[in-house]
């Protein structure tokens, strides 16, 4: 998979979002983790999903954690990364909430929080 490396972040578009009201909202990726994944459905043959967080600093100096996918289909004649639009963005406060929440309901069990 390694020919298949997503670009660097730092040479990405910068991300954009635009809300229901048609504001857009500019920001800049700061870092990322990312790890792959085929645990999608069956016939995802020769289809990998590479599941990213992001750390992203809007224009208004807030930092925010954007969860979203790129995937690519091995299969076609020129494979190449698309990235899925549908995100999640929280900020620190929101995710740490969240990841109480899931310990406190016994769906994950960490001790970091």
């Amino acid at each position: 998979m390694e020919e298949y490396d997503l670009k660097p972040f730092e040479e990405r578009n910068p991300p954009t979002f635009t809300y229901s009201d048609r504001t857009k909202v500019y920001g800049k990726l700061i870092d990322e983790v990312q790890s792959d994944s085929q645990i999608i459905d069956e016939k995802a043959t020769g289809i990998v999903y590479r599941n990213l967080v992001q750390k992203i600093r809007l224009e208004d100096g807030n930092e925010v954690f954007r969860f979203c996918y790129y995937m690519i289909n091995l299969d076609d004649e020129e494979p190449n990364w698309k990235y899925r639009q549908s995100a999640l963005m929280l900020n620190n406060r929101e995710l740490r909430e969240l990841l109480n929440k899931m310990k406190e309901k016994g769906w994950i069990n960490i001790t970091f929080i």
